[in-house]
């Protein structure tokens, strides 16, 4: 069976589940919602016919763009562009030594101002780590809020609960001009999580029901474990993800048609040994191939790879899975690869030092899968004959005029040849450090109107952010 054959077979499969398995919609609303568009159901279970789930996807959009503060960082989504974001949902922060400490509000500081330096993301925030000092109900606000003052890229939202999300979409109607201006251009995106195996829970549609009242875009993200919240086979287990992708994508579509959307497939895989979630293994590639793949086959904007690994740390492991999670990514086209750099332990940490370290796959594969440049200049007639009746090619113009464009430059690499006694490991972290510090030293705060940010200010101090850290900020 070829790969098309495939995945029609995979979307048949989903087709299947949505018709007669159903998804679980935890929310009385919904289902009242549900049934007066027409969509059965039955027992707290939505059942989706073919043609109602064909009806309600052709009225997402296939391509749209995501609007910055700075028109620079404008992000288009559609089923060719790459875009990168940073790290997501993180507690904890795992040091070059392999100690493993809680996230502060400093560190959520240290990496917007890191990502906004970065010219591998044209959008910041979301959980870029999760603030251990900050309280629960306050940080989704708060992480949004200095995102917003930090950086002038487009924003990426925090999903929670009706009242969190108001919250946010009111200081991004602040930033932006109101709520009616607010809801003329896609400006945050937030991720709407799954509950697998089908089901939705109330929270992610409260997340859900705001976005599409300010028409911001919704990523919908389902992530079932093979052999743990989704079937062992990896077949099983796409086809169940596309279809929470898809009863997810119908609802969004039933409240607000026309609301931006991006497939954001997450199926992940398990470690049947100790029952841990392994998104290192290359099993979680397959899938997220296969993902891409079926959005593309919708036309709609595709969530796929990233740098992920299982790794304890920064070693020789955290290094080859991210290289295959995002080489995976590259080469599917994916639109938004979330993830995409700081990742270790299965979700479970953010590490500069891997943050610096994906950064440089992500040049490296940029250089890889960049078409090659052939014309008469670029295959060096001249320079081949000069250099064989008796010059060299290192002092030759051609090589003078094109050796700062067609090399390819490492930023943490070690290139030289190490003196006795020297510890490799340690002088390639010592890269790392000053490439951070080298990006945290360029970081300047983007200039923000003052009435703007005395509002976002007041609207935090309400809310009951403590003054001190509002200052830093």
């Amino acid at each position: 069976m070829v790969v098309n054959e495939k995945i029609e077979v995979l979307h048949r499969a989903s087709i299947d589940i949505l018709s007669q398995i159903g998804i679980e919609f935890q929310h009385e609303e919904t289902k009242k919602i549900l049934l007066d568009a027409g969509i059965e159901v039955k027992n707290n279970r939505a059942y989706f016919t073919e043609e109602q789930i064909n009806e309600y996807m052709s009225k997402a959009p296939k391509e749209f763009i995501v609007y910055a503060r700075d028109e620079a960082f404008n992000m288009r989504l559609n089923t060719e562009e790459l875009n990168f974001t940073p790290g997501y949902g993180c507690p904890k922060i795992m040091e070059v030594d392999g100690k493993i400490r809680n996230a502060l509000f400093d560190d959520y500081l240290k990496f917007a101002e890191l990502v906004h330096v970065s010219p591998a993301f044209k959008i910041n925030g979301g959980i870029l780590v999760q603030p251990n000092d900050i309280d629960a109900k306050l940080s989704a606000a708060a992480m949004v809020y200095t995102t917003m003052k930090r950086s002038s890229k487009c924003i990426m939202g925090v999903s929670g609960n009706q009242e969190s999300t108001e919250h946010i979409m009111h200081l991004a109607s602040i930033l932006f001009g109101g709520r009616e201006e607010l809801k003329k251009k896609p400006r945050i995106i937030t991720l709407i999580s799954t509950l697998s195996p089908l089901k939705i829970d109330r929270n992610a549609l409260e997340t859900l029901y705001v976005c599409t009242q300010y028409n911001q875009p919704i990523a919908i993200a389902p992530g079932p474990m093979a052999g743990g919240t989704g079937p062992i086979s990896p077949a099983g287990n796409i086809a169940m993800a596309n279809a929470e992708i898809l009863g997810t994508l119908v609802l969004t579509q039933i409240l607000n048609p026309g609301n931006p959307v991006i497939y954001t497939f997450a199926a992940t895989t398990m470690d049947m040994r100790t029952c841990n979630v392994s998104i290192g293994s290359p099993g979680f590639t397959l899938q997220a191939k296969y993902g891409a793949r079926l959005a593309k086959k919708y036309g709609l904007p595709c969530r796929s790879g990233g740098g992920m690994t299982d790794a304890n740390g920064i070693t020789a492991q955290s290094g080859f899975e991210s290289m295959m999670s995002l080489f995976e990514a590259y080469q599917e086209k994916a639109n938004f690869v979330m993830h995409s750099a700081g990742i270790l332990d299965s979700f479970s940490s953010m590490s500069y030092e891997k943050f610096v370290m994906d950064l440089e796959i992500i040049d490296r594969l940029k250089y890889y899968f960049k078409e090659l440049e052939v014309n008469e200049t670029t295959l060096a007639l001249d320079a081949i004959k000069d250099v064989v009746e008796g010059t060299t090619f290192i002092e030759h113009i051609h090589t003078v005029q094109r050796c700062r464009k067609d090399p390819w430059f490492p930023s943490i690499s070690i290139r030289r040849r190490l003196m006795p006694g020297e510890d490799p490991n340690q002088v390639l972290y010592d890269s790392m450090h000053n490439r951070l510090e080298e990006m945290l030293r360029a970081y300047k705060k983007p200039e923000i109107d003052g009435s703007i940010e005395k509002q976002l200010d007041d609207y935090m101090l309400h809310l009951g952010m403590n003054k001190e850290i509002i200052g830093k900020i």
